[in-house]
This record gives C-alpha cells, structure tokens and sequence, in this order.
C-alpha cells in the first residue's frame, strides 16, 4: 500500500517570491489552518478575529527586526493566500497564542517527543536526528514539506503547517532542528521573536554557532525547546524561557527530549505547568533514551522508527493516540513523524501516526546545493 504523503510544496527565489509561491501553490491549505486556528482561539478563550489581528500587529515589528527578509516572505505568502498579512503573522505566532492566552493548562496538547543519534553510536557512523509531531487532531490535513531555495542562505527543507515558515527540518548547511512544546509560570504574551521564526532564523544559518545565535541573539516571550543538530556529529539543546537559555548536551551520543524542562535547575522562580497536565512526559524522553540505547553502536533509521511507534503508556504514549477522556480542543496526537539521516540528507516521514502509516523516504536535491 503507497504511504500518505504531505504536499510538497517548493518554492524558489528572493524571500517575497518564495512567500507568494508558497500562498498560491498552498492556498487552499492556509486558508482552512487560519479558519481552524481562529475557531480553536475562539473555543479556549473566546478570542474574536478582530482581537487577535489587532494583538499580532506588534509582532511584525519584531519579526522585521529579527530578520527583514522572514518578514518579506510572510508578506508574500498573505500575497499569494490572498490573505491579510496579520492573518499569516497570526499563524508563525500559533505556538505563542495558544498557550499564554488559554486559560487552561490542557489547551497545548504537548506530546512531542525528540531525539538525537550522534556518529558514536550509530550503525555507519551517521548524525540521526527526529521527532514525533504530537498536536490537536484538526489539523492532520493542514500539514506540508515546504522546500526553500533561497538565494545567499543556504536552502531548506521542513515539515510545517501550511502559512508557516519553519518546523522541524534541515538545511543545506548540515543544519537540523526539531521543536518540543514547553510551559512555564514565566511565559506571557509579548511582541517579541516568535518560536517559529526563530527555528527559521537556525535554518538560516550556515554554520553551528550562527544557529545557536538564532536563539541566543533575540528574547521568545513563551518557553520552548529545540533540539539543534549537525550532520558533522554535534547536537545541543536548548531549553528557552522569557529571558533565559539553558543547554543540555548529548550523553554518550544520544539525547532525547519530551515536554518537561531538564535543565534551569538554579531557577527557583520557575515551575513548569506541563507536568500536572501531561504527566506522560515523564516517562517519554527517558524511555526513548532506553529503547534507543538497545541498539547502541547499530542505531539506524529503523531505530528511530521503533521509538517512535512505541505505545508504552497507551494513548499518551511516544505513539501518542487521542485520549477519549479529554475534550476535543484538549485532545491530542501524532500527526506526522518525521526522521532526519543528517548524514545522508535524506528525510523519512509519516503523515499520522507511524504505528498505522508506512515511513516514507525524501531525497530533497535542494540540500546538496552546500
């Protein structure tokens, strides 16, 4: 049976041109996510369409001083969308909205799970590096491969929601990053550099450090986490809250990650609000670490395919499945898995859970370009 696949959607030229030729070729797609964003906005805190263009006008300030050009294509893709540019602004800051304007702790869904194989202790000596996409069921179809050629930065590939510019991916530079959901007492609504604009900003760069500086050279106004990798066997992790970055690093050549913070523990003012809600992330980056470790010095792609289909603490598993005991805007599950041979530059993804969809392989010729 042929595997789901995600639109590719690929786009070429100077960073209005890239944006409007992802509106017009993902169209209908951007259009349905901003509709879905805005009915979940108006379930969890009864937020009005007026309210929240008017709360995302600040944020192009700050994204066009962060990068003019990221504000440029987000200005072609409402272009090509024919949609307002506060709308497209609306959807790169879904990650901010979501969680410091819901008034329930449940309104993030968090369930992501990443990992990170180094040289050391993989089969053939490859960077590995992936993550399981845990979010609200309504979105499944909204998903694509968003494929960048861009001219003097290097050349990019993600799995993103249609209308945004980065997710989990790499780029021509050896350059990964995958994205896990973190919530503190410290995260509040400002118009300051969106997540997704920075995972943008690390795939901009052509080298380690200029990514890490992605990070480190702006302030995020809510708590998160990305997992940075290089095809030449480095990875580090970065824990980000308002005001603060804190790094872990690989133990033994493997590091994994799940929704609660593992580092900032000389911040006694921080309490993580993820915990109480989501429970399973306690269990989930420790037993991906265990599960992996079992192949230790053979760790190949299929490696991470296991990981990812395991269903240990069925539903809110790494295989995360939607728990019938939360209510819909609560609810939550994997809507692609996606696994990155650094190495080799070659993606595997699944669109839904990997326990029910084959893996299926991309070979973006857009990423030999360094």
């Amino acid at each position: 049976m042929t595997p789901q696949q995600f639109p590719l959607i690929s786009v070429k030229g100077k960073p209005f041109e890239c944006g409007r030729q992802h509106g017009s070729q993902a169209r209908k797609q951007i259009r349905q996510n901003v509709d879905l964003y805005f009915d979940l906005w108006q379930q969890l805190w009864g937020a009005k369409r007026p309210q929240v263009l008017e709360q995302c006008q600040g944020f192009i300030t700050a994204i066009g001083e962060y990068d003019a050009d990221i504000l440029e294509e987000l200005e072609g893709i409402a272009k090509g969308a024919d949609l307002s540019l506060e709308e497209i602004i609306a959807l790169n800051t879904r990650y901010e909205l979501s969680r410091v304007r819901s008034s329930t702790s449940q309104s993030t869904s968090d369930g992501c799970t990443a990992m990170a194989a180094l040289p050391q202790v993989t089969k053939d000596g490859h960077t590995i590096m992936g993550q399981n996409w845990d979010f609200k069921p309504r979105f499944y179809e909204t998903g694509i491969i968003l494929e960048v050629e861009q001219e003097a930065k290097p050349n990019l590939i993600v799995h993103t929601e249609a209308g945004t510019i980065c997710h989990k991916g790499m780029n021509s530079a050896g350059v990964g990053v995958c994205l896990n959901g973190l919530a503190s007492n410290l995260d509040r609504f400002e118009p300051r550099t969106p997540i997704l604009i920075m995972m943008r900003g690390i795939l901009n760069a052509n080298s380690f450090d200029q990514a890490l500086k992605a990070v480190l050279g702006t302030r995020a106004t809510v708590s998160a986490n990305l997992l940075i990798a290089h095809r030449d066997g480095e990875a580090v992790n970065l824990e980000i809250i308002p005001e603060d970055v804190d790094c872990l690093y690989p133990d033994n050549g493997i590091i994994t990650h799940s929704n609660h913070f593992l580092g900032f523990t000389n911040r006694k003012d921080l309490i993580d609000i993820v915990k109480s809600s989501s429970p399973d992330t306690l269990f989930r980056a420790n037993r991906a670490r265990q599960l992996l470790e079992l192949d230790r010095g053979h760790i190949d792609v299929g490696s991470f395919q296991r990981v990812f289909k395991d269903h240990f603490s069925y539903p809110n598993s790494i295989c995360r499945h939607v728990d019938v005991q939360r209510k819909e805007p609560q609810q939550g599950a994997t809507l692609a898995s996606a696994i990155i041979d650094m190495t080799e530059q070659t993606f595997y993804f699944t669109k839904g859970p990997p326990c029910q969809n084959e893996y299926y392989k991309l070979l973006p010729p857009c990423l030999l370009k360094d």
